[in-house]
């Protein structure tokens, strides 16, 4: 939603069906939007990050973050893309600092 409340508007996905946003699309799935977003079209592509690299690479700065392989989030397999701002070095939901590797595309 916080890409729909800022105006990017996504191909592909589910469509809203009631509110404010009704009839614009938004992707549920992880790795169908980090894919998306990597696009030309989009934010194009993303500095990648190690585990043991990701907090020193990524956390002191703004922008969003995609998490991929996140220990015990569907057996491992699992992802979650947020916000994170670099001034508390936190995520507008939680970061997974453990994921195995994560896409960052700084937000000026």
């Amino acid at each position: 939603m916080a890409l729909v409340k800022s105006g990017i508007t996504l191909r592909g996905g589910l469509v809203i069906q009631k509110g404010p946003h009704r009839g614009r699309r938004i992707e549920a799935g992880q790795a169908r939007l980090a894919k998306m977003l990597a696009e030309p079209a989009y934010f194009g592509k993303a500095e990648v990050f190690r585990r043991d690299d990701a907090v020193t690479g990524i956390a002191s700065r703004k922008g969003m973050a995609a998490f991929w392989n996140i220990p015990g989030y569907m057996n491992g397999r699992g992802g979650h893309i947020d916000l994170i701002d670099g001034a508390r070095a936190i995520c507008g939901s939680d970061c997974y600092w453990t994921a195995s590797e994560m896409w960052f595309w700084p937000l000026r």
